[in-house]
């Protein structure tokens, strides 16, 4: 297993692109990895008595141990970089960064602030969406609607027109433009730099699975995601912009805006990829698969694992992937693996997921072209609790929560 990366000189690069290439200190460069969603705001892990807990929601921050614990087990796989929606989707609960609009949450700015550094620390890079599509325990769309004085839930009105006045009410647009800056402007006291100047985050998203008020319909306006893109890159010129629309929208491919677009896989599907990249021939712009169910269907030659990751091999537009979703040991406790619900949950060092896990870390390799580990040896142990001589603490603080 390779040792995490301390040399700050390539961490300092920005990730860019060169029409469908992109590039890490000029050459070729790949992102991989997982979908790790609740480094910021977690929802599976009822934590000890008198840390922060809000019942309703089951929200809780997650300990600085099991975020260090994933990003080892990211560099174990090797992995270049992790997707998290809680690294910049968190409105409208007590735990949140905005619990209430314009009132930004301190606390809950530190998980992010170590997610972020622990990143840096392991020479991995952070792609992060804006908003979800979803009213989840983390917040979204539905959120700023309500605060904007539109009366709606995605349990009730998802298929309300209405809706779409998150995309065209300028109330709202500005609202989440507030949030946005609140975001990017944060000082990390870390690393001591914002999160728009901190090359670690490389890509922003304009949201995870995006559409309008019919479940899959790509109803994301153009002109809203070009408006967010220039919002983004006037704040943090050197980061890539992400369409997080949930599909390729072709009326989106001349946004300049638009560095990277992407799509999402359940079940994984050869035929729908080469769709999606026979839409994207037209522009000189890589492909992101942003989610995919990592379990796939050996039963089908076209969902399952092992052709998936040769057709995402063989393309040179594709960037790179993100399974879904990443987890850990409940750090402190090394004896238990935390769970989620929605049975994609992967968990390294799982005896019951090691064939698998093995099959999506020679991929991972590959892609990235790590020559230092090798593809075919055995998968490495991660340790647990993770090395606490890999963090400190900012500059005036002391840690109190349990590692």
């Amino acid at each position: 297993m390779k040792s995490p990366i301390l040399t700050w000189t390539v961490l300092d690069l920005p990730v860019v692109r060169n029409g469908s290439t992109v590039l890490l200190d000029n050459k070729p460069w790949k992102a991989v990895g997982a979908n790790v969603y609740w480094l910021g705001l977690d929802e599976n892990v009822t934590p000890p008595a008198g840390e922060p807990y809000y019942a309703p929601l089951h929200a809780s921050y997650p300990t600085p141990g099991r975020i260090t614990q994933i990003m080892s087990i990211i560099t174990a796989l090797g992995g270049t970089m992790i997707r998290s929606h809680t690294l910049g989707v968190s409105v409208g609960n007590p735990l949140s960064l905005w619990p209430s609009p314009d009132k930004a949450n301190p606390a809950a700015f530190e998980p992010i602030d170590w997610a972020v550094y622990q990143a840096r620390v392991y020479g991995l890079r952070l792609m992060v969406p804006l908003v979800d599509n979803f009213d989840y325990y983390h917040g979204g769309k539905y959120t700023f609607l309500r605060w904007a004085g539109f009366n709606l839930s995605r349990t009730v009105d998802e298929r309300n027109p209405l809706v779409q006045e998150f995309y065209n009410d300028p109330k709202v647009v500005n609202l989440f433009k507030r949030y946005i800056e609140t975001l990017l402007s944060h000082m990390n006291p870390y690393t001591n730099l914002t999160y728009a100047e901190d090359p670690t985050i490389f890509a922003i998203e304009t949201g995870n699975e995006l559409c309008g008020p019919v479940w899959g319909d790509m109803d994301v306006p153009r002109e809203w995601v070009r408006d967010i893109g220039r919002f983004v890159k006037g704040l943090a010129p050197k980061k890539l912009f992400v369409d997080g629309t949930y599909g390729v929208n072709r009326t989106h491919l001349e946004a300049e805006e638009v560095d990277i677009f992407s799509n999402h896989y359940y079940p994984v599907s050869t035929a729908k990829l080469r769709r999606d990249l026979e839409t994207l021939a037209s522009v000189d712009k890589p492909y992101f698969i942003g989610e995919y169910g990592w379990l796939g269907n050996a039963a089908s030659a076209d969902a399952s694992l092992p052709a998936w990751y040769r057709e995402i091999e063989r393309s040179s537009k594709v960037m790179g992937d993100t399974l879904w979703s990443l987890f850990g040991h409940n750090v402190p406790n090394c004896n238990t693996f935390v769970e989620h619900n929605d049975g994609f949950t992967m968990q390294y060092g799982n005896p019951a997921h090691a064939a698998q896990i093995k099959i999506v870390r020679q991929h991972l390799i590959k892609m990235s072209q790590d020559l230092s580990i090798s593809a075919d040896a055995d998968l490495p142990p991660v340790s647990c609790p993770p090395p606490t001589s890999l963090g400190v603490q900012p500059s005036g603080q002391q840690g109190s929560r349990l590692f």
